[in-house]
């Protein structure tokens, strides 16, 4: 009997032993289990913030100031062929790494664009197998900017930059000749002569070589009307008499000598204000519409567009800038902005466009023409927009207004609003060049027997004829003016973007939308 219990008794134990061990594997596996679930989940929640730092690296690229978002090949590296889209960016991390690619959406007839962006982060598997993954989806908005606050203040003058040999009454790096009244704020880098019956009626005056006056009817103000402020920095001449500094106020010919001048401030202190900085070569690839961002077809309806090209590049081949900029060579004659004929030119980020019929010219952006460009219908012209207009070549506007805001066949300066409507040129050709030669030798910007409200920058000479007027403010290696200089400028404070001197925008990456992942 006592054999028959010590039977059970081990069969017993061998079954409790057995299901013990049960439960220590079940425990062991459960907990394994539990920490590979733990693990990919942490693997998971990695991979999803590697994503996030693909559509932050993204944003980071779109937003870099020397890039431009409207690019679509902004994510690709240069190379010398022209890459296959979209490219592909990886970058690694000490807890894995991140694919992202995009591509860009444009929609020139509503001036929209964004970017459908992919990221996907991969996190290794400790476990073996398939990296954990997780991919997410944003759509990163592209806004245009058309225009910005006014950054460089020689915009608010007639601005001469020659400064000349330095030397006091060495020779005139400006002249106002004829019967030229100067009623808008000017600044010679040089020196200033006055000629004739020229005189100057309105400050401030800014010369920082000498003012020497030439006729006995030459004058800086008048009694009883003096200018604001008259700064000229290496003395003044009047006539025969010796040349002295500072200058003196008061009518020339008595004694002491004083030299034809009345300004409420007359100093020989120039305030310093810097010629801005032409970024030709950025514009040149990156202008919309411009040689690497062409017209869109136009909608139904709209006129066809226009039959000139504003580059005809052909190594097209490579994305590099340096290939690019080998093709910016002032090639493309010169363009007629107002035939006899309607045409339509959008992008995304600007428009020139030209309704022959109603005599408007539509514009916005930056644009950029590799040759020269001429305003020469006749008439009136109204131009409607923000932008500025660089050519290589030269610019003529003849027998043509062309302003900002007109009433019926004028311009009327008293209701342009510039902050809705302006024009800037940009010109850095010379008409001594024979592709250019519709201007003087010497001039990059012409106008004949012309009138135009807006501003004007040129490499070279800007020659306004003698039965021309410009109102706004003009930047040349120096100005040669005509009757008079303008009536009503008084500066801007925004101004189109690639204005010379302004901070350099292309457009502006908002900030992205989760759309899946």
């Amino acid at each position: 009997m006592l054999d028959d219990q010590r039977g059970f008794a081990l069969v017993l134990a061998l079954g409790v032993t057995v299901v013990f061990s049960m439960t220590v594997v079940t425990v062991i596996e459960s907990a394994q289990s539990n920490q590979r679930s733990a693990t990919m989940s942490s693997g998971r929640a990695s991979a999803y913030d590697l994503a996030e730092a693909g559509v932050n690296n993204a944003m980071s690229v779109l937003r870099l100031p020397t890039n431009n978002a409207l690019d679509k090949y902004v994510f690709c590296t240069d190379a010398a062929s022209l890459p296959t889209l979209p490219c592909t960016r990886t970058d690694t991390y000490s807890s894995g790494k991140v694919t992202w690619y995009g591509t860009l959406y444009q929609n020139p007839a509503a001036g929209t664009a964004y970017w459908d962006l992919f990221s996907t982060g991969h996190v290794r598997n400790p476990f073996g197998g398939a990296d954990y993954q997780k991919t997410i989806r944003a759509t990163i908005p592209v806004v245009p900017v058309t225009s910005q606050p006014l950054n460089n203040p020689s915009w608010n003058y007639i601005f001469s930059r020659a400064p000349g040999t330095g030397v006091a009454f060495s020779g005139c790096d400006m002249t106002l000749a004829n019967s030229v009244n100067v009623t808008a704020p000017l600044y010679v880098m040089g020196n200033l002569c006055l000629q004739n019956t020229a005189s100057i009626t309105k400050g401030p005056l800014i010369v920082k070589g000498s003012l020497d006056q030439q006729a006995t009817q030459n004058h800086v103000g008048a009694a009883g009307a003096d200018i604001n402020e008259a700064h000229i920095g290496k003395g003044c001449r009047y006539k025969a008499q010796a040349s002295h500094n500072p200058c003196v106020y008061g009518a020339a010919g008595t004694t002491p000598v004083r030299d034809n001048i009345w300004a409420t401030i007359l100093d020989a202190t120039p305030p310093a204000v810097t010629a801005p900085v032409v970024d030709w070569n950025d514009w040149y690839l990156n202008a919309s519409p411009g040689p690497y961002y062409s017209c869109a077809a136009p909608l139904s309806g709209q006129p066809a567009n226009p039959t000139f090209a504003f580059d005809s590049p052909v190594g097209t081949a490579s994305d590099t800038d340096a290939n690019k900029l080998a093709f910016k060579n002032d090639n493309q004659g010169i363009v007629n902005l107002t035939p006899g004929s309607s045409y339509t030119c959008k992008t995304v980020n600007g428009e020139l466009s030209w309704d022959y019929p109603n005599k408007v010219l539509t514009i916005n952006g930056t644009i950029f023409i590799d040759g020269s460009a001429k305003v020469d219908i006749g008439g009136t012209v109204r131009y409607k927009g923000q932008a500025t207009i660089y050519t290589s070549g030269t610019v003529l506007v003849k027998n043509t207004s062309l302003c900002g805001y007109s009433s019926g066949a004028s311009c009327t300066v008293s209701s342009w609003d510039s902050t809705q409507d302006l024009l800037g040129w940009v010109a850095n050709g010379n008409g001594s060049v024979v592709a250019d030669n519709q201007v003087s030798a010497g001039d990059g910007v012409q106008f004949v027997s012309a009138y135009f409200q807006g501003a004007v920058y040129a490499t070279n000479v800007i020659d306004i004829g003698t039965t021309s007027i410009v109102d706004g403010p003009l930047d040349g290696s120096t100005v040669i003016l005509g009757q008079s200089s303008n009536s009503t400028f008084s500066g801007f404070t925004v101004v189109p973007v690639g204005m010379p001197g302004n901070p350099t925008v292309y457009a502006l990456a908002q900030m992205p939308q989760m759309t899946g992942g």
